[in-house]
């Protein structure tokens, strides 16, 4: 059986240059179609049913990661509108702070600092991004997927390098919920996840106890402030390798999420690498189109 994953995570209308969050007119246009077109499912919910009830139409899934205040703010409010189930996956050290997620912040630096120019002079850095115009937005997307190729101790060298000279930039507030805005999304049937306790790159994570401290500091926390034991773990920017769904496994996570932007078909692919299917901010014959399985399919054409 095909279920189709759909991942989401901000829905507001703070502009963002580099990184825009999805409007909430085209979020509440996803989810009516879903509504009508498919039959929307608790994904947590579904895994754990005995006996699946069958249905007619394709069986879908809703689903947030990190935890953004917008979530609360804009998209909660719709999927109650449509009586539409979700999960949301957060970033317990994030809520904890109220700061947001390092790629958030990067990006967030990069936008509003005064200084022309940033310096990355590091062995590992590209010689294309070793000085970068901040107003050249090409490159500063550059910068991040650079970043998340890093291993883990690289990136958080290079990211607070950016941070630091970045130093007229106030970290961002009130981005993040708070532990009593999930209490209310829990409260109102949704499923709280794990994304993780700092954001990183799991795999790229060399210690495993290091891995191992990320799963389960952000499980215990979850489980200290909601109740009860989170069952999934969506790993961050979809990074994992063999020893995170191992540990992951042995911290108590029944189902681990990936980004791999095809569906998940139950009874094939593993439960520790469910893929989900991510949708941006774009026009809606693009959103469609991945909506719909084709939009891989259709760029292969174009090229």
């Amino acid at each position: 059986m095909v279920i189709r994953n759909f991942l989401f995570h901000r829905v507001s209308e703070e502009r963002d240059n580099l990184w825009p969050p999805m409007k909430p007119v085209l979020f509440e246009k996803i989810i009516r179609l879903l509504t009508r077109d498919y039959h929307i499912v608790s994904l947590e919910g579904w895994l754990q049913e005995k006996n699946k009830r069958h249905s007619r139409k394709t069986l879908a899934t809703i689903l947030f990661d990190d935890g953004y205040k917008d979530n609360i703010e804009y998209a909660a409010p719709i999927l109650k509108k449509y009586k539409c189930p979700a999960s949301f996956y957060i970033v317990t050290g994030c809520i904890n702070k109220n700061i947001p997620t390092w790629t958030y912040l990067l990006d967030h630096a990069m936008q509003q600092a005064r200084i022309p120019s940033l310096i990355l002079d590091f062995d590992q850095t590209p010689e294309e991004l070793k000085k970068i115009t901040l107003t050249d937005k090409p490159s500063l997307r550059k910068i991040k997927i650079w970043m998340k190729r890093l291993p883990n101790a690289q990136r958080v060298q290079v990211l607070n390098s950016i941070l630091q000279q970045c130093n007229d930039v106030p970290v961002p507030q009130n981005k993040m919920m708070s532990w009593t805005d999930i209490r209310h999304l829990q409260q109102d049937g949704f499923y709280i996840g794990s994304h993780s306790h700092t954001h990183p790159m799991l795999a790229a994570l060399e210690d495993e106890k290091e891995i191992k401290e990320e799963l389960g500091h952000s499980a215990s926390i979850i489980q200290q402030k909601l109740g009860i034991a989170p069952l999934t773990i969506s790993y961050p920017i979809g990074s994992f390798d063999e020893r995170v769904t191992r540990l992951a496994a042995e911290t108590g996570y029944q189902y681990g999420l990936a980004v791999e932007q095809r569906f998940f078909q139950s009874g094939r692919d593993s439960l520790m690498t469910i893929p989900r299917v991510e949708l941006h901010q774009e026009p809606s014959w693009k959103v469609s189109l991945r909506m719909n399985g084709l939009y891989n399919k259709t760029r292969r054409l174009w090229r």
